[in-house]
């Protein structure tokens, strides 16, 4: 049965004295970077890890950038595996399928070496040729393809998905549905569309997911006021003046800056929800000389869904992971600007893995000055140099959340919850909490409100994410089976995470 996660009210009728806090992942660590010939100047991912069962260990598919000779499909660009036993601690094995500068790589062909980094494992396919599957980015969109091993890829016999240059593809194995999310132009600039398929042939109409929206603009200009007033945090290099000093853009720079876009998502099934890792990308200053693009900086913000359609942003639109600071160092530090999810976490049991992309920079900054012209690298400073010579500019990031543990509602001091009529089934009811310091009491009530007798349960005064509710002179909920309820939490300096039945 699934969790009830206190992400949002679709389980509560009451809560008094009760607030909810957003949590964010923590214990950063850097695992993989660029570090040989065929990685190019960096690399980056935008599928997690996958477990693989026969071979027992984990697989990552990551993007090498600005690899000499690479001029076929997406210029520059070569695709490659590492592996790992613990997720951890990754090698990148020679593969013997593709070569540069006559050694072996772990790099991996793609059909027309077109852009093939969406990746997902399918343990579930009978035809074991299709045991991967993949988004191929062509021009106008997404070819969906397969493959038995996943190095080796054929096109599936269906048309193209039209989308942008981004996207990500996740499994939503429960409900056996391959979710293709494309990008596409919308009100605010880059924003989502949604594909869906049972077998990876047939998929639905595009229809839109997720973009950003007017509050997101309003609040964009305190976001990049505040960014840019905080010298511990890395600056993009281009940025126009503030709007709010009359600033008057130019004619010929087409791209809108000082505003919110989604620029790509991380969406994932968790229990009864979807939730989405939000690639809130703020641009600050119309990239030049080129003026084709913008620079600016990213967010990874967190947003919830039950129907795909209707959104509720979480932590009041904070950052759920936010830059490194410049405290943590120049030259090795390399998620302070950019930051890019991956599709879906890892499930470590008691703790869920989030990896990322972060990235020095969004333009290059050792070549040109902040207004476009350009700079003589033989100008940079030692420290600059170590930072954009001589050093890589991305990497890939692992940090860990508390199972179940994305939002809590706490009680500072004292709170309750009533929660709606529910139907109990099984024989246990076990929490996600943290009580250590406090303490939590459960009460099971009819349907009129009153307590039944023999179910207000002893206290819990632990942390923990899989306590099992006591009740004095009871065994267990089993005599309640099929019965209509509602719940009563009582918190005193404690939090609470989930609840479920089992």
């Amino acid at each position: 049965m699934p969790k009830h996660l206190l992400i949002d009210d679709h389980i509560v009728e009451e809560s008094i004295g009760l607030t909810r806090t957003m949590h964010k992942p923590g214990n950063r660590r850097l695992v993989l970077k660029a570090d040989r010939p065929s990685d190019g100047t960096d690399i980056t991912t935008a599928s997690a890890p996958m477990w693989i069962p026969e071979e027992n260990r984990y697989r990552m598919i990551y993007e090498a950038r600005g690899v000499p000779g690479r001029n076929r499909g997406m210029v520059g660009k070569a695709y490659g595996i590492a592996v790992s036993d613990d997720g951890l601690n990754w090698e990148k094995p020679d593969l013997g399928l593709v070569q540069f500068e006559g050694k072996d790589t772990n790099w991996y062909p793609t059909p027309g070496d077109y852009r093939l980094w969406h990746v997902v494992h399918d343990p579930d396919d009978e035809d074991d040729r299709r045991r991967y599957k993949g988004l191929l980015k062509l021009d106008g969109g997404h070819h969906p393809v397969t493959s038995p091993d996943g190095y080796h890829w054929e096109k599936v016999d269906t048309p193209l998905l039209p989308s942008g240059d981004a996207g990500t593809l996740t499994y939503d194995r429960e409900r056996r549905r391959f979710m293709a999310l494309l990008k596409y132009e919308g009100t605010y600039g880059r924003t989502y569309n949604l594909s869906t398929s049972q077998d990876y042939v047939n998929w639905s109409p595009l229809k839109h997911l997720f973009g950003t929206d007017e509050q997101d603009q309003l609040e964009a200009i305190d976001v990049i006021r505040k960014r840019i007033a905080n010298p511990s945090l890395a600056m993009p290099l281009l940025v126009e003046p503030d709007p709010a000093l009359g600033f008057t853009r130019p004619s010929d720079y087409p791209t809108p800056v000082w505003r919110a876009e989604c620029y790509n998502i991380g969406l994932f099934p968790y229990e009864d929800v979807y939730i989405g890792i939000l690639m809130i990308y703020y641009p600050t200053g119309q990239s030049l000389p080129s003026k084709r693009n913008a620079d600016g900086f990213h967010l990874l913000q967190l947003g919830m869904t039950r129907d795909l359609e209707t959104w509720e942003r979480l932590g009041d639109r904070e950052a759920f992971i936010g830059p490194s600071p410049l405290t943590n160092g120049r030259a090795g530090n390399y998620d302070r600007l950019q930051l890019q999810p991956t599709n879906v976490p890892i499930d470590m049991g008691d703790h869920l893995r989030f990896y990322y992309e972060g990235m020095k920079r969004r333009v290059p900054q050792h070549d040109i000055w902040t207004d476009g012209t350009p700079r003589d690298p033989s100008s940079l400073s030692p420290t600059e140099r170590a930072d954009w010579i001589e050093d890589t500019h991305a990497g890939i990031y692992v940090r860990e959340l508390r199972k179940d543990g994305f939002v809590s509602l706490d009680a500072k001091k004292r709170g309750s919850l009533l929660t709606k009529p529910l139907t109990l089934g099984g024989q246990n009811l076990v929490l996600n909490a943290d009580a250590t310091g406090g303490e939590i009491f459960v009460e099971i009530l009819d349907e009129a409100l009153h307590p039944i007798e023999g179910y207000t349960s002893e206290p819990i005064r632990e942390d923990g994410i899989e306590l099992r509710v006591s009740w004095p002179g009871q065994d267990d909920i089993g005599s309640l089976s099929g019965k209509t309820v509602r719940l009563r939490f009582s918190l005193s300096e404690a939090s609470l995470y989930a609840f479920w039945r089992e």
